[in-house]
């Protein structure tokens, strides 16, 4: 987090409004079932990106967060950070399903984020031991906290920073923020003059992800994509796999994007059915707010976007063509889901297919970070043992780079 020269900390109107948020107990009522819808979905890469915020601790404790303006409430601490830092818990009564992530709240502490201090409660979010890609940080600062501030993001340092908005910006995108959204929300009109609803998330790694009616009209329009398998955990779901392909240019109302990944965003959100939901279209994450100088203007409700027309950077992307995720909640099983044209089809590998090894090492939804092998770099070998109805056979993967800018070929 870093302080422009002129530019105040964080306002006086942020901490009231954090320290009054958690002691509404309508909200808690509300948000203990349901907090961890907005929560970040973790991916299964091999390398994660975060927007961290290092300047903080909790009674005294030194801790780490991830900054992200997709999740909704201000606070949510890891149950593995609650734990080393002593601190007690009391459960929600919401209890989910197996193999999903439960909440609760943790008794009263002094939390010290640098720019903000607060005696008060904290959400806690209980995290699945296999997912060990998290296990460096301590929770997620959300939207609400930052939400009344103007700054800068800055996706490729994961840097934000307070500011006051440049002269040169009313010459950008402007956007009206949705000032009564839970998490980083902007408006548009659509082609037909509609309200369409856009998200920025800077905890997601992802490009831009569409809703699924828009994801399957985009799909119709655009074939023989490059296209490979994105995982994720979502912590209402479970692990996902989806096809995560590439758009040289994508149009969100007046906002034109070039050269981004794109993907069908998690639908797990859209059973809230609220209409704010209903408006929803697309989300932004790290790899398309790369293609974006972005100023947000929280005081007055304004965002300020201005396109990059530069070369992309490269983009950390699944070098197999296909991921393994569990059947069902029930099931430990690992099962294949694969992209047309990678090199998991090309080695024999079919949808459906159980995956039983990796190397020499069994595997199973309690080793699901060793499928973050998938990430590493064009020319990897990697032999799998695999199970398909009761046949086991053994086959050889050899990586490659499937989505632009390393693998523009066939992309449109």
């Amino acid at each position: 987090m870093e302080t422009a020269d002129g530019a105040a900390k964080l306002t006086k109107s942020s901490l009231k409004f954090f320290v009054s948020w958690w002691h509404d107990t309508r909200v808690n009522r509300l948000l203990l079932a349901i907090v961890l819808l907005f929560v970040c979905a973790f991916g299964v890469r091999a390398e994660d990106e975060r927007f961290l915020w290092d300047d903080a601790t909790i009674n005294g404790k030194p801790v780490q967060f991830v900054l992200d303006t997709g999740t909704g409430p201000p606070v949510v601490l890891f149950s593995t950070a609650a734990r080393r830092l002593g601190l007690k818990v009391t459960p929600s009564n919401h209890q989910p399903d197996p193999g999903k992530a439960a909440a609760g709240t943790t008794e009263s502490c002094d939390l010290d984020l640098g720019i903000i201090k607060a005696r008060t409660s904290l959400y806690v979010a209980e995290v699945p031991a296999y997912l060990k890609t998290i296990s460096s940080v301590d929770g997620v600062l959300g939207w609400q906290l930052i939400k009344n501030n103007i700054f800068t993001l800055d996706a490729v340092k994961h840097k934000l920073k307070l500011c006051k908005v440049p002269k040169d910006a009313t010459a950008w995108t402007k956007l009206r923020l949705q000032t009564n959204s839970d998490v980083l929300d902007f408006e548009v009109s659509n082609q037909k003059g509609a309200k369409i609803t856009v998200s920025i998330d800077t905890g997601s790694a992802d490009g831009i992800s569409l809703n699924p009616q828009m994801w399957r009209e985009w799909k119709t329009t655009h074939t023989n994509q490059p296209t490979t398998i994105n995982a994720y955990y979502n912590p209402v779901i479970g692990v996902v796999a989806e096809e995560e392909t590439w758009t040289h240019e994508i149009a969100l109302g007046p906002l034109v994007l070039t050269d981004v990944p794109v993907m069908e965003a998690d639908s797990t959100g859209f059973a809230l059915d609220t209409p704010l939901q209903q408006q929803y279209e697309a989300t932004l994450g790290l790899a398309a707010l790369k293609r974006l100088d972005i100023i947000i203007d929280g005081k007055h409700g304004i965002a300020y976007l201005r396109p990059q027309k530069t070369p992309p950077l490269p983009h950390a992307h699944n070098r197999l063509g296909a991921n393994f995720v569990p059947a069902s909640s029930q099931n430990n099983k690992l099962v294949a889901k694969v992209a047309d044209g990678s090199p998991a089809q090309e080695a024999g590998i079919q949808n459906g297919d159980v995956l039983l090894k990796l190397e020499e090492l069994d595997v199973s939804i309690s080793d699901i970070n060793v499928l973050r092998k998938f990430w590493m770099p064009a020319g990897t070998k990697i032999n799998l043992t695999l199970k398909r109805g009761d046949k086991v056979f053994k086959t050889m993967v050899v990586l490659r780079n499937i989505l632009p800018p390393d693998a523009p070929k066939n992309s449109n």
